[in-house]
């Protein structure tokens, strides 16, 4: 196999400013910059105003964040993208990778990354993990979602060429199309036939060594494809939507043997929580590569966001809540974002702490059943 690709442009993932801190540690930085008087964020400064804070004093830890409320997702949707950068980089825009959200819960959110801080989050995290875990190097890559304005179609070549591989092969679909099709009728059956009759087309004209697709698509191709283009699969990463249990087993002990697994959780908006160890229970266990990205599990007594004024609590390792994630990032800040999901809160377990994540995780997240919004789910 080609070892694993080595980028002089960037610093490394090791190498990134918040790795090795804890959330506490970084915080009191990105703080700084976004709540800068004359270079900070447009938003962050007009909220600063309107909830009559001081951000700069009365934000030092996690702990503080609970003064900003939780995040307004319809923000992200109305305001222009500038209002979130810092003044202080706006004059670098060639620099930044816009991404968009897929519309699950409504209308799409924007965002933006920093060229190095879009490296560091989506492609060097992977490759960190990937190594240790033997992720397959060198092989072809077929790529099965969309491409962009989502952030994971815009990582997946660079993420492909950091594992020692060319320009993965690609099958587009649009999530936000697929979202407005019911699914078992004609519609959603045809779109997914559509998705399906490509991919198998380079499978059977091409070797395909990695997988990289949603579950749903996933386990759709995997009754078509012949066992022995199965036998030969010998990476399969995950993205998009959750995963159960049931057909995680099925597809590492049936569909893909050969294969070593990766899955991944997170979003456009934070960036991605991956499985740094391989649960022998099939448990899907995620954590953050480090200080810029936080997931917390929150308690659902008294209900969820937006019922929330403030932040609740958070609840015991072992026990089931809400995901809450925060960002911080120089070039972004996004706390206290309320998700769509449901996990069970667990600690960094040796392993994780060996390779530099001191942070909690989460275990087997799904949707959070919940009346106040509706969740729109599909291949994506």
């Amino acid at each position: 196999m080609i070892p694993l690709s080595e980028r002089t442009v960037f610093p490394s993932f090791q190498e990134s400013k918040w790795f090795g801190l804890t959330p506490d540690e970084w915080l009191p930085e990105i703080i700084a910059i976004h709540f800068d008087p004359d270079h900070g964020s447009r938003y962050w400064l007009d909220k600063e105003k309107e909830l009559r804070i001081k951000a700069l004093d009365e934000i030092r830890t996690l702990d503080d964040l609970h003064v900003l409320g939780p995040m307004c997702e319809d923000d992200l949707r109305k305001y222009p993208i500038e209002h979130f950068i810092p003044k202080a980089f706006l004059h670098q825009k060639r620099d930044f990778i816009l991404g968009e959200t897929a519309g699950t819960t409504g209308r799409p959110k924007v965002t933006a990354y920093r060229e190095d801080d879009f490296f560091t989050t989506f492609v060097d995290w992977f490759g960190y993990i990937a190594q240790r875990r033997g992720f397959p190097t060198g092989g072809n890559w077929l790529w099965i979602g969309p491409s962009g304005p989502h952030i994971i179609g815009k990582a997946v070549r660079p993420v492909a060429q950091r594992m020692g591989s060319m320009d993965p092969f690609s099958i587009d679909f649009d999530p936000r199309w697929a979202k407005k099709l019911m699914p078992g009728t004609i519609g959603s059956t045809r779109y997914l036939e559509h998705i399906l009759e490509q991919s198998l087309d380079i499978i059977e004209t091409q070797k395909v060594d990695v997988l990289y697709t949603t579950p749903v698509v996933l386990k759709a191709l995997s009754v078509r494809m012949k066992e022995e283009q199965r036998r030969s699969i010998k990476g399969v990463h995950y993205g998009g939507v959750s995963i159960e249990k049931d057909i995680f087993r099925k597809f590492k002990e049936e569909y893909f043997p050969n294969s070593v697994h990766i899955s991944g959780y997170g979003n456009t908006l934070f960036g991605l929580c991956l499985e740094i160890e391989e649960s022998a229970t099939y448990d899907l266990e995620y954590y953050p590569p480090g200080a810029r990205m936080v997931v917390q599990v929150v308690s659902t007594e008294g209900g969820t966001v937006p019922s929330y004024t403030r932040l609740a609590k958070i609840v015991d390792y072992g026990e089931v809540g809400q995901v809450v994630f925060h960002r911080f990032d120089e070039s972004f800040f996004i706390p206290n974002m309320f998700e769509r999901d449901k996990a069970v809160r667990i600690a960094p377990t040796p392993t994780v702490r060996e390779y530099g994540v001191m942070q909690d995780g989460v275990k087997n997240p799904s949707l959070l059943n919940s009346n106040d919004s509706v969740v729109k789910t599909g291949l994506y």
